[in-house]
């Protein structure tokens, strides 16, 4: 999820509006806390390798993208020029192989662990994963490894009971998710990776990243 290539559909975005709504009212879950970003475990030391230096050279970006330069990437549906850190790929390069090594693989630490609620949702009797899409089929978590991105703004990962197409264009329940998440104040990007790139394939996700006023 380092440098990411979209399928191109039709920028969505939002500005500032006046009221904001209830999450609770629309029964968003929580997932478990993220950790505070790029935090490294301790108690599992992964050593860097040559290959993780190498692959944190080629996919970070040296210097944060800000706000305005942000939305126009976005909004030309050019997320090339996007990446993290040198410093925070490095840490997703050890956290993707401390997961390995307790979960088998980081779509089994995802779904075992981060998602295991929102898993056992689309399992339940009656769940029907081709029905209308709702404003409860999403949840939001802080992305652990973000973007460098310029200050104040957020990285979230919206994951979805329900499958989410790939591209810039949100359907109208994960709008009305986002506003009941963030409020109608902030200014908002979204969008969906390929299914090929996402990390859990049995779970949709898309990128919003919040800029609050």
């Amino acid at each position: 999820m380092a440098r990411l290539q979209v399928d191109t559909v039709r920028c969505a975005s939002s500005t500032p509006k006046l009221d904001k709504l209830d999450p609770s009212s629309y029964g968003l879950l929580s997932p478990p806390d993220s950790p505070a970003p790029g935090v490294v475990d301790t108690e599992d030391t992964v050593e860097v390798t040559d290959a993780m230096m190498t692959r944190a050279t080629r996919l970070s970006i040296p210097a944060p993208v800000e706000w305005p330069q942000f939305k126009l990437l976005v909004d030309a549906k050019d997320l090339q020029p996007l990446g993290r850190s040198f410093p925070m790929q490095i840490t997703y390069e050890q956290h993707k192989v401390r997961m390995e090594r307790r979960f088998g693989s980081i779509a089994s630490y995802l779904t075992n662990h981060v998602l295991a609620d929102l898993i056992a949702e689309t399992n339940a009797p009656g769940f029907d994963p081709h029905a209308p899409l709702v404003v409860s089929d999403f949840v939001f978590r802080a992305n652990d490894f973000p973007y460098f991105l310029g200050d104040g703004v957020e990285h979230w990962v919206m994951w979805c009971k329900k499958r989410l197409e790939p591209g810039f264009e949100p359907p109208a329940p994960a709008v009305d998710a986002i506003e009941a998440r963030f409020g109608r104040r902030v200014e908002w990007r979204y969008f969906v990776n390929p299914v090929h790139r996402q990390s859990v394939p049995q779970l949709s996700h898309a990128h919003v990243f919040i800029k609050r006023s």
